[in-house]
């Protein structure tokens, strides 16, 4: 190349600026170098410059170790330790630089370094929009803030509201949490993410999946929308809607709410669920049903408000308030409150409660009930204890006193003792099945044994005082025992006939002798 020198270049080099350039804010000014040529009868457009090269573009300067400078073209081409001071806070640094004065884009190769106050962006290709404070790569990048690194395929930086725009291949990893996703958004300034189709993020113990959302994580807590799934260990939560508190390690679902612990046989099911992960507690309410699966034999319980959670033996206990109802295929029964325990197998009802057994009703101001893998051992009725059979159409038998102790075989009632005034109403049968009498009998104390849920015997323990009436001998209005109602109308029915409001009771109710 031949390389012509005149003086009037030589001092418009050393004066600086450019005089040509001075008037027109859009072009590129050359403002220094250490040496400049050109081949004018070649080449006139090209300026070929070398040594401590800086460039002025409006408010930005460009700073390298050579460059071509296409006047007429308003381009230049700049090589080795390329520095782009794009403002006060915003620097690009690369090997290669192509920049365009019209359109004001800037294309950064190699070892490509753009720090805008405590973000740093490391990527081999770059291309930055001055005039629009925006950047953009199309090759893989990674991003690093002084608590967050985030690397994705295609990336976008609004530098102005200092914002990233990611996608494809999203990982970000933080304070003890790792997230990823097919796009999100990242603003540097509230250190908040935005979230667009599959992401996942674990924080410690803790999985989430969703399809979009959000995670500020600064505050760590989150927003997750569509169908949002959160594992902590063996604690399952879904929703429509979650959102995670990790600072305190709650959870809420808010509709469509599903909780599942997969060691155990037990599924939620409500609107408005919160978990706690440190027991994995629950409190759901809203249309709240707890089930514990057990083949044929599952449990299906609702109330107006659900609590479960785990104690120290991690036993599941589980506490339902207010309209209490609940359905399995060999029994039923409703109360106002109940609370079940797996340590000791207990399950308490606590106000006005009643239950179901084929034809068979108990009631009385509490009962207990103790299940052995999942088959009733003993009950308890305190205070206005009542069980009454259906016998037929409207005829019952009928045991009653102040408490009642009962003892299951093979799921059957096998006995009962009754203490302080007992009393009992029990048809006789002749050989053929006949009934042939009713006997009615009060005692201090009495044992009665059962046979296939009707009475086979009873032991007088004290003062016992009875009659046997003949059948037709006993007037209807002595045939039922003071207390006496018959809450049929009440009984769950089904599975879903647990979210039925309780009716009002009759004495006569329906007959139904089996459940769906």
């Amino acid at each position: 190349m031949r390389s012509v020198f005149k003086l009037e270049f030589l001092f418009l080099l050393l004066a600086m600026p450019f005089l040509s350039f001075s008037q027109e804010s859009k072009k590129i000014l050359l403002k220094m170098a250490d040496v400049l040529a050109y081949n004018k009868p070649e080449n006139p457009d090209v300026q070929y410059l070398k040594g401590s090269v800086v460039f002025q573009h409006e408010n930005s300067f460009m700073y390298c170790d050579s460059a071509l400078l296409y006047i007429n073209k308003n381009k230049m081409e700049a090589f080795g330790n390329v520095h782009v001071r794009v403002s006060d806070t915003t620097q690009i640094y690369g090997n290669k630089l192509l920049f365009d004065g019209n359109s004001k884009i800037a294309i950064m190769e190699e070892k490509v370094e753009l720090i805008d106050n405590n973000i740093v962006l490391h990527t081999e290709k770059l291309y930055y929009d001055i005039g629009n404070a925006m950047g953009y790569y199309l090759d893989s990048a990674e991003i690093q803030d002084p608590n967050n690194k985030l690397t994705s395929k295609h990336g976008y930086y609004f530098s102005d509201k200092k914002e990233f725009f990611f996608r494809h291949n999203v990982v970000v990893t933080g304070n003890n949490f790792k997230l990823t996703s097919d796009s999100l958004m990242y603003n540097t300034n509230t250190e908040l993410i935005s979230f667009y189709g599959n992401t996942h993020i674990i924080n410690d113990e803790t999985n989430i999946y969703c399809n979009q959302g959000w995670y500020n994580t600064k505050t760590d807590k989150s927003e997750l929308i569509g169908r949002a799934k959160m594992t902590n260990r063996s604690s399952v939560l879904i929703g429509d809607t979650l959102r995670y508190n990790r600072a305190v390690g709650i959870g809420n679902a808010r509709r469509n709410a599903v909780f599942k612990d997969t060691t155990e046989n037990v599924i939620l099911y409500s609107h408005y669920a919160d978990l706690k992960m440190s027991d994995s507690s629950v409190m759901a309410t809203d249309s709240a049903v707890f089930i514990k699966w057990e083949q044929s034999d599952s449990l299906f319980l609702h109330g107006d408000t659900l609590y479960t959670r785990k104690d120290s033996a991690s036993s599941r206990e589980v506490k339902v308030y207010n309209h209490v109802r609940f359905f399995r295929p060999d029994m039923q029964g409703v109360c106002d409150s109940l609370y079940y325990s797996e340590s000791d197998s207990l399950m308490r009802f606590y106000v006005d409660p009643c239950l179901w057994s084929d034809s068979t009703q108990i009631s009385a101001d509490y009962i207990d009930l103790k299940v052995d893998k999942n088959k009733p051992q003993k009950l308890f009725l305190k205070n206005k204890a009542f069980i009454i059979s259906l016998y037929e159409n409207f005829e019952y038998q009928q045991i009653k006193g102040d408490s009642i102790h009962g003892y299951f075989v093979d799921n059957i009632l096998d006995n009962l003792l009754v203490e302080n005034n007992a009393e009992v109403i029990y048809f006789i049968e002749d050989e053929n099945g006949a009934k042939t009498g009713i006997n009615k009998t009060k005692s201090t104390r009495m044992r009665i044994f059962l046979k296939d849920g009707e009475v086979s015997s009873i032991d007088m323990l004290a003062k016992p005082k009875g009659t046997i009436f003949p059948n037709k001998d006993l007037p209807q209005s002595e045939r039922k025992l003071e207390g006496f109602e018959w809450r049929e109308s009440e009984r769950p029915l089904s599975k879903n006939d647990i979210f039925r409001r309780k009716s009002k009771s009759t004495n006569t109710g329906t007959v139904v002798r089996g459940v769906e």
